[in-house]
């Protein structure tokens, strides 16, 4: 046997993983390490507008940007969206014509009924300098300064599961991968 078929004969797995990680992790390294140092070299009109080298970028328009995405936030039924003919319906079945035979989760599958239920909390109506925004009890601060911020009640998707919904509202896409909503503000700013 000649000797590079003895020593390739006598590698455990073991080391291959070991070797291979260590292969990848300075792969990994190296490639990070290379747009540092582009973004370091680069002009200082780039550098002013955060850019890299061979990126086509342009001077941000905004000063600031805040994006709050808060999965796992409190429910909007309980922030901002008042719905006031619920408390009539409290404890009947969720009409059909609002489900549209739409599929269920696999939580909610075994159900027999779907029962309705309001917000337990109060809301009250403010000023933002509009039609007025009903902000519930849970907020009172934002209540307070909702003439300085946007409150957005269109986002819907056909996801039934959260976590494929919340890729999608981020991304635009429910499968991942895609660069999220932050990623572009980064970018753009």
């Amino acid at each position: 046997m000649n000797p590079i078929q003895e020593h390739l004969s006598q590698i455990t797995r073991r080391h291959f993983f070991k070797t291979g990680g260590l292969g990848l992790g300075t792969a990994a390294l190296a490639s990070l390490e290379s747009r540092h140092l582009q973004a370091q070299n680069a002009p200082a009109e780039m550098k002013a507008s955060g850019g890299l080298p061979g990126v086509p970028h342009f001077a941000p328009k905004a000063k600031r940007a805040i994006y709050l995405f808060m999965a796992g936030s409190p429910s909007q039924l309980d922030t901002f969206d008042y719905k006031p003919s619920l408390d009539k319906l409290f404890d009947k079945d969720l009409p059909e014509s609002v489900r549209q035979g739409q599929r269920l989760t696999t939580m909610t599958s075994g159900q027999s009924r779907f029962p309705l239920a309001p917000s337990k909390f109060k809301f009250t109506k403010h000023d933002n300098g509009g039609e007025g925004a009903w902000v519930s009890e849970l907020l009172p601060h934002t209540a307070g300064i909702v003439k300085d911020i946007s409150i957005v009640r269109s986002i819907w998707t056909e996801a039934i599961n959260h976590d494929p919904a919340i890729t999608y509202i981020c991304t635009g896409n429910q499968l991942p991968g895609r660069p999220s909503l932050g990623s572009w503000l980064s970018y753009g700013l």
